[in-house]
């Protein structure tokens, strides 16, 4: 079965949001069309704002007036790419889990 068009921006901005859930407080789906799905996000260092995903990627929903300082509408290709932009604890964050998983390695 195959996910409904509705859904499928839901489903895809869930999923990409939990698997950045070492480098994000928290985050809520508050709004989805078959066109775009939109998320409360909480980043790191305790600021909130909207991401947006539709078919051109992620972006930030600069409508809500976000406290993270962003100049125009910026579209990423991945969630990662954007927390990487809006969020210096999210890079530190994500550095300390891959050097991690390299050590588990040796």
């Amino acid at each position: 079965m195959h996910p409904s068009p509705r859904s499928f921006f839901v489903d895809e901005l869930r999923r990409a949001l939990n698997e950045q859930s070492y480098g994000i407080e928290a985050f809520s789906i508050t709004a989805s069309s078959s066109l775009q799905a939109t998320a409360s996000v909480t980043i790191l260092e305790g600021l909130k704002f909207n991401i947006k995903l539709n078919l051109g990627g992620f972006s930030v929903d600069l409508n809500k007036h976000p406290p993270i300082t962003i100049k125009e509408e910026t579209t990423f290709e991945s969630i990662e790419d954007l927390l990487r932009s809006t969020s210096p604890l999210y890079e530190k964050k994500r550095q300390e889990v891959l050097v991690r998983k390299l050590e588990m390695l040796m």
